[in-house]
């Protein structure tokens, strides 16, 4: 069933979610804005925000996959993505 805003969230992941909503994930929350507000409502979906960056305005969190859903809809929620190890190519 769709829910407002599932855009946000890749398919791949939401399937994942759906399939055990208790497991930690470990995510990007990429955001429109920072601050006291926005990590509020993070820690109250169930998150922790292990990370802030400020170049890219995004959050690293861990927590349920249940409470995605919730922050999906907040306005300052551009998109998600999970956190995982960045490779680069070596010559």
């Amino acid at each position: 069933m769709p829910y407002e805003g599932q855009e946000k969230i890749p398919l791949a992941l939401q399937r994942q979610i759906a399939g055990a909503p208790d497991q930690t994930m470990y995510l990007l929350l990429h955001v429109s804005e920072t601050g006291a507000a926005q990590l509020a409502e993070i820690e109250r979906a169930g998150y922790v925000v292990r990370q802030q960056t400020s170049i890219i305005p995004c959050y690293a969190v861990s927590g349920p996959g249940r409470g995605l859903q919730a922050l999906a809809k907040k306005a300052w929620l551009v998109k998600v993505e999970e956190d995982s190890a960045v490779h680069t190519m070596q010559e």
